[in-house]
């Protein structure tokens, strides 16, 4: 255990969990930064969590983003790791900054599945030393992009993929253990990780399929008996599965009702079973793939390791759904926001732990045929198999950050990764902050290009509150986008030419005031005679002569506009028609004139209008919650409340009876 709490010390310091701040020269002095990881995806993770923060410290759960590309609902991209990162800002009394904590989050999800290895080992009596071996393993092959390890989490920042499939391990473990002992403690954590997948990554429920089936084979192959050997399972499964739904029941409705609204473009996809297969032995690595295809053969003669021989049985069942998958269409378009590669992270998962059990094996073996000190002589062995795991697959300590880069996926892992102690970092923030300051009231902000890894624009939320667009439009849901001309929805959501963005037919349509522009747009902005010059720098900041606020009424700009989220206001008049809003139209949105309840219309490029009568009005549009919704938080409510009865109720047979073995006695669910 020892072994393992220096490993898990020693990566944390090599992600540099414990660097908090950071200076950087700009115009002429040093600025303090909070240090924490800038590449690919993680600036919109981490801008989600400070938005959530601000919404809860407002007094309201964030249920719209109102600021990313004109708004989208957090159902469509869930706010599992953001509360997880909430939660530890609170946790550590708001010492440090929320982008700091996200980088702990993200160390924390990097190292959980050690915990899971341990709790696996334990329960099947293996040594310590195959969790050891197991983290070891993950922590330093870095695999690649999609692949769920250092290269997708700490690099690229596809954060709520990696954390849901950590999550699937620990109900790949309770349920398990639930199965075959009953116990209501071990209900509830599968309970608990089992809706953590899901609020983080509503795909998780094709993994969760897999377990259940997977866990229950396993179950019902080793017990052997009757109909009611099989039977008792099935309730325990059924039990675990009704008590998720209910917790996440607000996330399930959510996408029951409105996921035919979400338009999502699938990037990346196998180019069949051969493309896979390399994809899975990319993931992990020859040898450990290897030792895992005997590790999964060989488990079937252990009956009496259940949590291993689940994990024989959930990977191959999970390799042929991902194929299915892959290589079906009919079955790829029962889940429409799925891509297969976005699979893999939990096989990865499995097929570690079980090479680990494979090497165990291979090594009792051979110290029990050369005779005394068998298992000591195992131990030093593993502890041999772990070092050379450090040796071989570990980067060598500084040096600069690798470009993000798709497979042939880096050969060592640890390497460093793109921080926000940097210059560009700083005048990003400079940038945000100026053209806040120089836009009207009432009116969004453009940030076109990057001048720090992959996606740098969607830092920008840190700095202000107002609506945001992007010359880079990931993560987006609907195609009805009036973008510059060439955008195609279906190519990637980007602009073919960013300089369009600066014309004034544009910068009208989106209501911006002002804009903070770097690479090669910067010249077409300074050119622009629609924009007026603020700053220069790594970023250039232009304010537009003639802004259009994102409320017009006729044509006419608003005279005031309050937007909170989940509520806008504007006062304005003219000779009625209609009021134009540039946010997203959505169906929970209700807008009332002067009091009044009015339709909301979606217009051609996704906005939303609504009438207004003559003269001078006041216009609410606000983010509603209605009776299907409240059922699903009372669903919730009562899930968590048997949740808590399963824990109190375990607790109390533990107390009275002595032990766990009693609490397992006792459990009748």
């Amino acid at each position: 255990m020892a072994a393992l709490f220096a490993l898990a010390l020693w990566v944390a310091a090599r992600l540099g969990v414990f660097r908090v701040w950071g200076e950087v020269p700009l115009a002429g002095a040093l600025v303090r930064l909070p240090d924490t990881f800038a590449g690919v995806d993680h600036p919109f993770h981490a801008a989600r969590a400070e938005t959530l923060r601000r919404a809860l410290a407002d007094g309201h759960l964030l249920r719209w983003v109102d600021h990313h590309q004109g708004g989208y609902p957090v159902e469509f991209y869930p706010l599992g790791v953001a509360w997880l990162e909430v939660g530890l800002w609170a946790l550590l009394l708001g010492a440090l900054p929320l982008v700091v904590v996200h980088k702990l989050a993200v160390g924390l999800i990097f190292l959980l599945p050690g915990l899971a290895f341990v709790l696996m080992a334990r329960r099947d009596g293996w040594p310590l030393g195959v969790a050891l071996t197991a983290t070891t393993a993950h922590v330093v092959v870095a695999g690649g992009w999609e692949h769920g390890g250092y290269t997708e989490l700490v690099q690229w920042g596809l954060v709520t993929n990696v954390a849901a499939s950590v999550a699937l391990l620990f109900v790949l473990f309770w349920l398990t253990a639930y199965l075959e002992q009953g116990r209501s403690l071990y209900a509830a954590g599968a309970t608990l990780a089992a809706s953590v997948a899901m609020m983080t990554n509503p795909r998780s429920v094709v993994a969760l399929g897999v377990v259940g089936v997977g866990v229950w084979l396993a179950d019902v192959t080793r017990r052997g008996g009757g109909t009611d050997a099989r039977a008792v399972p099935v309730r325990r499964l059924a039990a675990v599965g009704a008590l998720t739904v209910l917790l996440a029941a607000p996330q399930i409705v959510s996408l029951m009702r409105f996921s035919g609204l979400y338009d999502f473009v699938r990037y990346e996809a196998y180019g069949g079973a051969g493309d896979y297969l390399r994809s899975a032995v990319q993931a992990v690595s020859w040898p450990v793939f290897a030792l895992a295809v005997g590790g999964a053969a060989a488990c079937w003669t252990a009956p009496d390791r259940p949590v291993t021989r689940a994990a024989a049985m959930c990977l191959p069942l999970y390799a042929a759904t991902t194929l299915l998958f892959a290589t079906q269409p009919e079955a790829a378009n029962l889940v429409p926001q799925l891509e297969a590669t976005r699979l893999m992270p939990f096989q990865r998962l499995l097929t570690i732990f079980l090479a680990a059990t494979a090497l165990r094996r291979g090594l009792a073996w051979a110290a029990a045929r050369i005779g005394k000190g068998g298992t000591p002589l195992a131990d030093v062995a593993q502890v041999l198999a772990v070092a050379l795991l450090l040796v071989g697959f570990v980067a060598p300590a500084g040096g600069a950050a690798p470009e993000p880069a798709r497979p042939p996926t880096p050969a060592r892992g640890l390497y460093p990764v793109v921080d926000t102690v940097a210059p560009a970092h700083a005048d990003l923030r400079a940038a945000v902050e100026a053209a806040d300051a120089a836009a009207a009231p009432g009116t969004a902000l453009l940030v076109l290009g990057t001048g720090l890894s992959w996606h740098q624009q969607l830092w920008a939320p840190l700095w202000t509150e107002r609506p945001l667009f992007y010359d880079d439009w990931l993560w987006y849901w609907q195609p009805l986008h009036a973008g510059t001309p060439g955008y195609d929805f279906a190519n990637g959501h980007s602009y073919p030419d960013e300089a369009r963005a600066l014309q004034p037919t544009y910068l009208a349509s989106h209501g911006i005031g002002a804009v903070a522009v770097t690479g090669d747009a910067q010249a077409a902005a300074g050119a622009a005679p629609a924009l007026r010059p603020v700053r220069s720098g790594v970023y250039d900041v232009y304010a537009v002569r003639e802004p259009t606020s994102i409320v017009t009424f006729g044509g006419v700009n608003a005279v005031s506009i309050e937007s909170g989220g989940h509520r806008i206001t504007a006062n304005g008049g003219g000779d009625g028609g209609e009021a134009l809003i540039r946010r997203n139209w959505y169906p929970r949105w209700r807008a009332t004139v002067d009091g009044e309840g009015v339709p909301v219309t979606r217009t051609r490029d996704g906005y939303m209008s609504v009438p207004v009568p003559d003269g001078a009005v006041r216009i609410e549009l606000r983010y509603a919650v209605d009776g299907v919704d409240w059922l699903a938080r009372a669903g919730s409510v009562l899930g968590a409340s048997a949740v808590a009865v399963l824990l109190v109720a375990d607790g109390r047979r533990r107390w009275r009876g002595g032990g766990p073995r009693a609490a397992a006695a006792g459990d009748r669910l």
